[in-house]
């Protein structure tokens, strides 16, 4: 399956959710309202960990929200240890609180100083304590980085357990990264009305508002289970009647399948009976 959708902060400033709603509709044939994967902030320059928050987050909430617009969260790295990853991603948390998320909740890792010479083990050790974090708090986790970042500057089979979002500006993707999401465009590829030549543009390989609902997961509730519909068959049990004469025996069986009691497939009743 494929979804197409966008990703913005407050670069693209007032957003008219209403038009881009239709328009994310429209580049999906009608079949789909698409999505928004919304930048939550970034952490705090210093590297020790804190979020400052997008100027333009609450707004483009509220409009996603108005107009039906699924919506994932990204939040931009600068911390330098798996701890300050932790008190960002706790930061992240308390603003998600109160609001249903459709898509993941990323983790935004590039090229940095840091993150260049720091080494695969840390960058990873840095994502993944951040994605813990959302993961214990009842988040759906995941990572965006770009392709050349994922297979240079991570260990990427150490991060094998989270879904990935992927950039890569290339005329097609490719399996190097197993990917959930891929950011293909910075150049408003869908033509989005409203962004002129400079958004970026994504699409979804997975149905994920289907995973948040049935898991429970992002602010939903998880979906009780609807039992499989009761067949006579499965009320069935096997009962011995006995001795009776072939006569009585018949008449038993006739009035078992009368009532639905019978088993088409299996042989119910024999000489044992007798």
């Amino acid at each position: 399956m494929k979804i197409y959708g966008i990703d913005v902060s407050h670069h693209q400033g007032a957003i008219d959710w209403a038009k881009t709603a239709s328009e994310l509709r429209r580049v999906n044939s009608g079949t789909s309202p698409g999505f928004a994967i919304l930048r939550a902030g970034y952490s705090n320059r210093n590297g020790k960990g804190g979020l400052w928050e997008d100027s333009r987050f609450t707004a483009n909430v509220a409009g996603c929200e108005k107009n039906g617009v699924p919506m994932g969260v990204y939040f931009y790295c600068y911390d330098q240890s798996p701890e300050a990853a932790r008190i960002t991603a706790k930061h992240v948390v308390n603003l998600l609180k109160g609001h249903k998320w459709d898509y993941p909740i990323y983790y935004d890792v590039e090229y940095e100083p840091y993150n260049k010479t720091c080494g695969r083990a840390q960058n990873t050790a840095i994502i993944k304590a951040a994605l813990e974090v959302l993961e214990q708090a009842g988040y759906y986790a995941a990572v965006y980085c770009s392709r050349d970042f994922f297979l240079n500057y991570t260990n990427l089979s150490s991060l094998s357990g989270f879904d990935k979002w992927e950039a890569a500006y290339t005329s097609s993707d490719s399996a190097a990264v197993e990917n959930g999401l891929w950011q293909y465009s910075s150049k408003n590829a869908l033509g989005i009305a409203g962004f002129g030549s400079s958004l970026d543009c994504d699409v979804s390989y997975k149905d994920y508002p289907a995973t948040m609902r049935s898991a429970g997961l992002n602010g939903y509730e998880k979906q009780a289970e609807t039992p499989a519909e009761e067949t006579p068959a499965a009320r069935l049990q096997k009962i011995h009647i006995g001795p009776v004469s072939q006569g009585d025996a018949d008449a038993i069986l006739a009035l078992c399948k009368e009532r639905g009691l019978t088993d088409p497939d299996k042989k119910l009743y024999s000489s044992e009976w007798v």
